[in-house]
């Protein structure tokens, strides 16, 4: 049978790793950008923003040890605990044992406390009175039931992990080489702009043409799915569609900076600016989400003071994320049946937006969604059960 994929990000990559594990499958990912991965991918403008795993990651982690990376070691063995770092007034930088630092036990009660008490603006803007660059960062974008899912999540979790390197070099890119040795097609550039459902299959119109599939798993992001269905005239009545924004800076830094001797890729959060150091690769992350301004000399400034950085930067890329696609979905989950009120024969949904098992929008919550449609179609299709593949 023949098997489209409508995305590449990490729903549309776990979909495609399930179904490459049948012999006989033929499967096509079509992605509409340049580069490989959602909003797990990294451009010339560098990362989409700090990679990181929680520790309830069971299924993502579950395909990643079934994955080889970059050495030969699977590419869940190339995740590092990731240290976490809490600046207080008192003792300045303090590294903590849980991931959240309202938990943290190294913290004064009392300045935990004043944590929780202390109101803040569900706006940027609006917590930092006067000129203020900071476009990003709304919680009025979640709805109650979302922040109490993500409240629940947070309890769950102790810590996190990450790659002390590129994304696209220890995650995208062996994915993606995994699945081309195992058969499956790759075309990027190549919107898909219609679906027309016809007997015994389903037609898909693109940028390169069109071809008829057995079945078609859309796992695009939600501002792109619902203009296709209708461009397909296939009815749909999702319309929530809030999602936060947030900047992102990739940073090369001098190698003789002396934060990079800290062991292993470590965190620093502070003022709303978050930043993932990887020594490995003498470069930090940062996630500007909740900061007085995200313009770039003021991110600068700030993660030069905050990591006492005594050299200029070797190199400053900036990603804005301000399309749609490059967003986070941070409204409540969309049921499958929302988005596509009429079943519609050889067609299924997947990504981290849909309703699902696990309660925060994450790379998790994409390899769940894509497990559900996966088992819908070797169900539907009579796939027999493929023996896994092991790394090691």
């Amino acid at each position: 049978m023949r098997v489209a994929v409508i995305g590449s990000g990490i729903s549309g990559l776990s979909c495609s790793f399930y179904l490459a594990e049948h012999p006989g499958v033929e499967i096509v990912v079509y992605e509409r950008d340049d580069v490989f991965g959602g909003r797990a991918n990294t451009t010339g403008d560098g990362e989409h923003c700090p990679r990181i795993f929680l520790d309830d990651y069971d299924t993502l982690f579950d395909i990643l040890r079934r994955i080889a990376g970059p050495d030969g070691r699977s590419v869940h063995a190339h995740l590092r605990r990731l240290r976490r770092f809490s600046y207080t007034h008192r003792y300045g930088w303090v590294e903590v044992s849980h991931l959240y630092r309202v938990f943290a036990k190294e913290i004064p009660m009392g300045q935990r406390l004043r944590m929780i008490r202390r109101p803040r603006s569900p706006l940027v803007a609006e917590q930092h009175p006067g000129a203020n660059a900071n476009r990003y960062g709304s919680l009025r974008n979640y709805s109650r039931l979302a922040l109490l899912r993500m409240a629940l999540s947070l309890l769950r979790s102790r810590s996190a992990y990450t790659f002390d390197g590129p994304t696209r070099t220890h995650l995208v890119d062996p994915w993606v080489r995994h699945l081309t040795e195992r058969g499956v097609a790759f075309r990027t550039n190549c919107a898909v702009t219609a679906l027309t459902p016809v007997a015994g299959g389903i037609v898909v119109r693109s940028a390169a043409g069109t071809e008829v599939f057995d079945a078609v798993v859309i796992a695009a992001f939600v501002p792109d799915v619902i203009p296709l269905l209708a461009a397909s005239r296939l009815p749909s009545d999702a319309r929530h569609l809030n999602h936060t924004h947030c900047k992102a800076f990739t940073l090369d830094l001098d190698p003789a900076e002396p934060i990079l001797t800290v062991t292993g890729p470590a965190i620093y959060c502070r003022d709303g600016i978050n930043i993932v150091v990887q020594p490995s690769h003498h470069r930090c992350i940062v996630l500007v989400t909740r900061a007085a301004s995200t313009a770039d000399d003021f991110v600068m400034g700030k993660v030069r003071d905050y990591l006492d950085l005594q050299h200029p930067f070797r190199a400053v890329r900036a990603r804005d994320n301000q399309l749609a696609r490059e967003a986070v979905y941070a409204a409540s989950y969309l049921r499958p049946e929302t988005v596509l009120p009429r079943p519609v024969p050889g067609l299924y949904l997947a990504g981290s937006y849909l309703h699902n098992s696990y309660p925060v929008d994450s790379g998790e919550g994409a390899a769940r969604a894509a497990l559900a449609a996966y088992r819908q179609i070797r169900h539907a299709y009579g796939l027999a059960t493929a023996p896994p593949s092991r790394v090691g």
